[in-house]
């Protein structure tokens, strides 16, 4: 764990990006965003259960890891739904549940990753042949 209070820097990190970058809708708005998937759905660190960091005003937030407790500093999906370009890198087969459930729509899920909805960018998927193995390819 760090030494400094995570709450305090996730609002200086904040404050950081809105020097930084341009807005749109009042929040930032990054080029591209490249995001990682867990095999539990979650991207950004935000895990199952924090589907709120999606309707967050803030630009950071906390987030907790649900096994290790570890804290993290997210973007909130606010933000990065704000971003012009999304692009998702995953691999392993470990993922492919996952990856299927969220990009053929197949049922209704708790997996943050299936949040990533650009308001005015673009969203691609690049994956291994192991994570996309299960789609459905008609």
């Amino acid at each position: 764990m760090g030494e400094k209070d995570l709450f305090e820097e996730a609002s200086r990190y904040s404050n950081e990006i809105v020097d930084y970058t341009r807005k749109m809708r009042g929040y930032p708005v990054f080029d591209i965003i490249i995001l990682g998937l867990g095999d539990d759905g979650h991207t950004a660190s935000i895990f199952p259960g924090n589907n709120a960091f999606f309707k967050s005003e803030k630009i950071c937030e906390v987030a907790v890891h649900p096994k290790s407790f570890q804290k993290r500093i997210t973007l909130t999906g606010t933000v990065i739904n704000n971003a012009e370009n999304i692009v998702f890198l995953v691999t392993g087969a470990n993922k492919a549940e996952v990856v299927s459930s969220i990009i053929n729509k197949t049922s209704v899920t708790d997996y943050p990753a299936a949040w990533i909805k650009p308001e005015n960018g673009m969203l691609k998927w690049y994956l291994d042949n192991s994570a996309a193995k299960l789609i459905d390819k008609t």
